[in-house]
């Protein structure tokens, strides 16, 4: 069944960036960022988030009796993560305010699961339509973690160059309005896991193919180390001649929100001004304009975040190739390192009694709060880099999938476990989808672990 996109709404940067909106700490690296236009600099938080999203879904039509899919890597986290999801605040002021609605989450992959999840529900015929959300904002505490990860740069940097140290964070929300039929079609999206032995962005990219795009939209994050790696990935499926542009230079890394935006830039096709000419492999850089696709050409953009989520789709205006879906099979597992969080230690200990005899078609983690870094994970005011990791909802999934060594769509959902309000599992388990769910239930560290639910 076709899927296309039929309406889009953006909050972003368009390109202005400016000095951080707060007194940055004297270790920062990176005292700049990119601010969404038209949003007062004083929001922050929650009152933050809420200006993105009221943004983004006024430029698409939308009632509350549209399916809203909501997604964010960091939610509304600025001092308190424990309130960072609560929807019913976050949609203040929009017809969805008084639905509990579960956020994807999954570092810069949770747009692109929420589109996952939309497609698996006008695919089944559930929905007629459905507008998918993803917002992030740019708070301290989300530079702060990045800033102790060491992946943010001093200033903007062209991206896939060996200078390339990281990237400057951004903030952005972006709704897709999601249909059976619209001029552009979608193809995927494609997800997977990384492992040490298994390359979750050639499996998503391999699943697309021959997808022969006119365009790549990469993510070219920087640090150069994981530049090489991407462009490899992309050498080894589509042609050196293809060109490849990032939202990076215009509009920051915006997290959550990355991958839709990069789905919405390749169907607007705007301009994106880059002074650098190739890739360091060779492969020719957009530099705004044209050499933009053919109206009959598609876009391939691709995702792989830090906690090892991948994901790609293709987007064209005409037909696509079908793609080549694949039974999984286990892959060589993954002994967790030190896990600093209590919950993560139970979940770790637990997964391989609990491993299925087949890999699942998904594996689902419903995550009823946030994880929270226990006292000793922070030094001097800062988190270690392996608590920053473990903060994000999306690690817990992934982990299980290491544990485990399964490659296949990891989904992470925050909200009430018990609530499904577009009825997603039972969706897709009606469609044949083999569906693991694992439900986290409770606060801190006195969790109640449901394995297979």
């Amino acid at each position: 069944m076709t899927i296309a996109i039929n309406g889009i709404g953006l909050a972003t940067a368009q390109g202005n960036a400016t000095e951080l909106p707060w007194t940055a700490s004297k270790w920062n690296i990176s005292r700049v960022c990119f601010p969404a236009a038209g949003i007062d600099s004083s929001l922050t938080g929650v009152a933050r988030w809420q200006a993105l999203a009221q943004k983004a879904l006024a430029e698409v039509d939308g009632s509350a009796k549209t399916p809203l899919l909501v997604a964010s890597c960091n939610g509304s986290a600025d001092e308190r993560w424990e309130d960072a999801f609560d929807t019913r605040a976050l949609l203040s002021g929009t017809p969805w305010a008084n639905d509990d609605l579960p956020v994807f989450s999954s570092s810069c992959a949770s747009g692109i699961h929420a589109l996952y999840a939309a497609r698996a529900l006008l695919t089944s015929g559930a929905v007629n339509e459905v507008l998918v959300l993803a917002a992030d904002i740019l708070a301290r505490s989300n530079h702060e973690n990045f800033e102790s990860l060491r992946v943010l740069a001093e200033q903007p940097a062209a991206p896939w160059q060996s200078t390339s140290t990281g990237f400057i964070l951004g903030e952005a929300a972006v709704v897709l309005r999601l249909a059976r039929t619209g001029d552009t079609v979608l193809q995927g999206p494609e997800l997977a896991s990384d492992l040490i032995e298994h390359d979750g962005l050639s499996a998503v990219i391999e699943a697309l193919s021959p997808v022969n795009p006119s365009m790549i939209l990469g993510q070219g994050t920087g640090p150069y180390a994981a530049d090489a790696a991407e462009l490899a990935t992309f050498a080894a499926f589509v042609d050196k001649h293809v060109p490849i542009a990032t939202p990076l230079t215009n509009f920051g890394h915006t997290l959550g929100a990355s991958s839709l935006l990069s789905i919405a830039l390749a169907a607007t096709q705007p301009s994106l001004p880059n002074t650098t000419e190739t890739t360091t492999d060779g492969r020719p850089i957009c530099r705004g304009g044209p050499p933009w696709p053919p109206v009959r050409g598609t876009v391939l953009a691709t995702c792989r975040a830090l906690t090892g989520a991948c994901a790609a789709t293709v987007m064209g205006k005409s037909s696509l190739a079908k793609t080549q879906r694949r039974k999984g099979s286990w892959q060589k597992s993954v002994t967790p390192g030190p896990l600093m969080n209590h919950t993560l230690k139970r979940l770790a200990e637990e997964a391989e009694p609990h491993k299925p005899p087949e890999p699942p078609d998904v594996l689902l983690l419903r995550l009823e709060t946030p994880l929270a870094p226990p006292p000793h994970a922070i030094i001097g005011g800062r988190l270690l880099p392996s608590a920053v990791l473990e903060l994000t909802p999306g690690f817990a999934s992934q982990l299980i999938a290491r544990c485990w060594g399964y490659t296949g769509p990891a989904l992470c959902l925050v909200g009430n476990v018990d609530l499904d309000p577009y009825g997603l599992t039972n969706t897709l388990r009606e469609s044949g989808t083999n569906v693991f769910q694992v439900n986290l239930r409770g606060t801190g560290d006195n969790r109640a672990i449901e394995w297979n639910v």
